[in-house]
């Protein structure tokens, strides 16, 4: 028998590529990886001086360090420009890894902060229109970009290349990107045109870049400066730190500061922080640990005050434990789970003292109880990074009343009340005065 060897068409198509890589991702998070791209270079010039957690505690001091690059995003039904000025790309670059769809074995980027598995941009791209434009000045010369996606798609060649053509070298203070994406999708007009898309994005962007707006960059959304989002815990806070492999993870669980006298939702929990962008908000669910046996109590109305913070640092940004959209964790990573075993560590004791100030009176615990335990009030950012320490319950003195509660039969409180002569006696009253009679004619005896 003659054995014939054939070789099956295993190249893959464009198109069911693109359409992989954009189906999962949310609009808002296709749109915070084109400005992931701007901070990246924005912060490329601070990277050495971004390698732990502790590293990023004296850039958030450092009053000598502020935001230096702007990034402009304009959106409407018809078109997407995001520009910034920041150090641009060069073309040498752009040819060899900006476009490249992930990275090669052990190819490693010690700058880049924020890019993920070498996707993040083109997904963003694919994923809003079909006719995409980009220039970019850098100091050694930058390139510029004409892409018919469609027209791409169709091109069967191997492997796959975009073209671009050089920029002359920038001068100094002239650098910067500029993405312009047209020609957008249905589903990304209609979502645009909703109401509320602009909105969310920019609560999205106060809330993930918090850190860099406070130092590198300011970021615009139709010429409107967007504000970072600020989150206080009090200094009284437990807080550990280890290191896995290159990463540094910085854990702190204290009392959040009251918003108008109450602690809401939204500033309690969990909040996850990777290389300073932040991946998780308020979570209180079993991802962070809360309702899994062994781990966290199931979160109630009375864990209101808790916050807690988990701080990840690493030169290299895919040994981090967040997911390609950097929008959720992975939950089988490693250095998550060794994290999750810190966090209940470290939380358990704040938790304990809130379960311990459970009352009667209901859930809620009044703000003015908990000021002792709380402390001054520091960003979540500062706390995140700042020694080793533990959460230092106050000690209260024990109440001078309590409630006493019996049962006692209808008809001998009717005997009670004929024979003290007073009818409309309540049963509270009933207890108070068989109390007191019980403590002078027994106790006061002895």
């Amino acid at each position: 028998m003659t054995v014939t060897t054939l070789l099956a068409d295993a190249s893959p198509e464009k198109q069911l590529f693109i359409s992989l890589i954009t189906r999962d991702i949310p609009l808002v998070s296709a749109f915070l990886d084109l400005i992931d791209n701007s901070i990246n270079s924005a912060v490329e010039p601070f990277s050495k001086q971004l390698l732990t957690a502790e590293d990023y505690l004296r850039v958030l001091l450092d009053e000598t360090i502020a935001p230096s690059v702007d990034i402009k995003l304009k959106i409407n039904s018809d078109r997407v420009e995001i520009v910034d000025t920041a150090t641009g790309i060069s073309a040498q670059t752009a040819k060899d890894h900006v476009f490249k769809f992930g990275r090669a074995l052990n190819e490693k980027h010690d700058a880049d902060r924020l890019s993920v598995y070498g996707i993040g941009l083109k997904r963003a791209m694919f994923k809003l229109g079909n006719k995409i434009t980009i220039s970019s000045d850098h100091v050694d010369g930058g390139f510029d970009l004409v892409l018919d996606v469609r027209e791409w798609a169709k091109d069967s060649q191997t492997p796959w290349q975009f073209t671009i053509t050089s920029r002359d070298p920038a001068k100094e203070g002239t650098t910067g990107t500029k993405i312009l994406i047209e020609e957008l999708y249905d589903d990304c007009k209609r979502r645009i045109s909703d109401g509320v898309f602009v909105s969310q994005l920019k609560d999205a962007i106060s809330k993930t870049y918090s850190f860099y707006l406070s130092k590198f960059v300011n970021i615009f959304v139709e010429e409107q400066k967007i504000e970072g989002t600020n989150i206080e815990i009090g200094t009284n806070n437990t807080a550990d730190s280890f290191i896995q492999e290159t990463v540094s993870c910085a854990i702190t669980a204290g009392i959040g500061i009251p918003q108008g006298g109450m602690f809401k939702d939204k500033s309690s929990g969990w909040f996850v922080f990777c290389n300073g962008r932040t991946v998780i908000s308020s979570d209180k669910t079993s991802l962070t640990g809360w309702g899994e046996l062994g781990l966290l109590p199931i979160f109630q109305p009375k864990h209101r005050p808790f916050l807690g913070t988990v701080f990840f640092v690493s030169q290299d940004a895919e040994l981090l434990p967040w997911t390609t959209t950097k929008s959720g964790i992975n939950e089988d990573s490693g250095i998550w789970q060794e994290a999750k075993r810190h966090m209940t560590a470290v939380g358990r004791t704040v938790i304990s003292f809130l379960d311990g100030r459970y009352t009667e009176a209901g859930t809620e615990v009044p703000p003015s109880e908990l000021k002792s335990a709380t402390g001054d009030s520091v960003s979540v950012m500062s706390a995140s990074v700042t020694p080793n320490r533990q959460f230092s319950p106050p000690k209260y003195a024990p109440p001078e009343t309590v409630s006493v509660q019996y049962q006692a039969k209808v008809s001998d409180l009717k005997c009670i009340r004929k024979y003290l002569g007073r009818s409309n006696m309540s049963a509270t009253e009933i207890g108070k005065h068989t109390f007191n009679h019980f403590l002078r004619n027994e106790i006061e005896e002895e």
